[in-house]
């Protein structure tokens, strides 16, 4: 834990009776618990509960008793099947991948909701030639789609494609965003107001946790209030909300992209300001080349001036981007330093370089400046 009066840290690792958890997500949980997820000692996904005391508590493998679908989908893994959890946030959700594919599990009564978003969204990136996972079954509590073709583009980095890819991005994209509101019927609206009240509320639970230095809070309030305050929005395009690299596939020809449940109605440059942080993100963690994350957020500004949006409102975009990556991943110990660090640079930049990838700046994927 950490020194009176310093951020309190989420471990690395937590332990809980025998079970040893190598923790590689956090999130804020009620009051002041943070849920953690990770592989434990045997390389089972484990989730858990952190309290402000340091007191672990970790689920047993494969059950919740908030998500009650969770145990006999995990059990069929122990029998044998083709069954593995993939993700599990204790209380909220869970998927579990098997031979039919993807099944989310989510608190029973909530499954509808999520199934209608999917299959909406579907429809839009299929129209915009994007290829999307369909819905093959629902019921109360859980969702399950087939598994879509392609890698990864988050691994694609070094990729001869690496230049196709974003071609074939910003060319779906723009057809995404020019189907407009009047081809998303039953996507809501994601408002200015809206989001401003996604960043204080992410702000609110890392400062309850402990986790966030207190001037990002700070930060985030000046963001927030930007946004509230820069007016309307040339139009409200079809938007995935949560856009970045690895909710992204590449099959040679085509891209698919997942977890369109987050699809909403929202201005254009919502998409392509997320999309162009997280690239940068990834330079500063070391994952790209500076030069594959320009092309990246390059292409994904070019999409977003020319679906209308102003410069103006693609830079509040990005900086509200910046902003809510650092209280996300204040949560986790593996880049909690390296993305405070980052995001200190990016919010120190002058005005007028705050939506700038400087390619000069070498990313550690490219070794020291020294090196042959």
């Amino acid at each position: 834990m950490s020194a009176p009066g310093a951020p309190r840290a989420v471990p690395a690792s937590v332990t809980d009776g025998g079970d040893v958890v190598t923790v590689a997500r956090a999130w804020p949980g009620r009051e002041d618990l943070v849920t953690v997820e990770g592989r434990d000692q045997h390389g089972r996904l484990r989730a858990g509960a952190l309290d402000g005391t340091g007191a672990v508590r970790l689920l047993p493998y494969g059950t919740d008793g908030k998500l009650p679908a969770l145990e006999p989908l995990v059990a069929a893994e122990a029998g044998g099947e083709a069954a593995e959890l993939v993700v599990h946030r204790a209380g909220r959700r869970a998927v579990v991948r098997h031979a039919g594919g993807y099944t989310k599990v989510v608190r029973p009564g909530r499954a509808a909701v999520l199934a209608a978003a999917s299959r909406t969204g579907g429809l839009l990136a299929a129209a915009a030639g994007l290829g999307a996972p369909q819905v093959l079954h629902e019921d109360r509590s859980t969702v399950t789609c087939d598994v879509l073709p392609g890698r990864p583009v988050h691994a694609l980095s070094e990729e001869p494609s690496w230049d196709a890819v974003w071609g074939g991005w910003a060319a779906a994209w723009s057809r995404l965003q020019d189907l407009g509101a009047g081809a998303a019927e039953g996507l809501a609206p994601h408002t200015d107001e809206d989001e401003a009240e996604v960043l204080r509320t992410w702000a609110r639970r890392a400062g309850d946790a402990g986790v966030l230095p207190g001037i990002w809070q700070e930060r985030v309030e000046e963001v927030a209030r930007r946004l509230e305050g820069q007016g309307t929005p040339v139009r409200l395009a079809p938007t995935h909300r949560d856009l970045h690299d690895k909710q992204l596939l590449w099959d040679g020809s085509t891209l698919g992209v997942l977890d369109l449940d987050t699809a909403c109605l929202a201005a254009p440059e919502v998409d392509p300001a997320n999309l162009a942080v997280h690239a940068d993100l990834r330079r500063a963690q070391g994952l790209w080349a500076a030069g594959a994350a320009a092309t990246v957020a390059r292409t994904a500004r070019d999409v977003a001036l020319a679906g209308g949006a102003a410069p103006e409102r693609l830079a509040a975009a990005e900086l509200a981007t910046v902003v809510r990556l650092a209280c996300v991943y204040a949560f986790r110990p593996a880049w909690r330093g390296v993305v405070l660090e980052w995001a200190e640079a990016r919010w120190s930049r002058p005005a007028d370089e705050k939506t700038l990838i400087v390619v000069s700046w070498r990313s550690p994927a490219e070794g020291p400046c020294w090196s042959a």
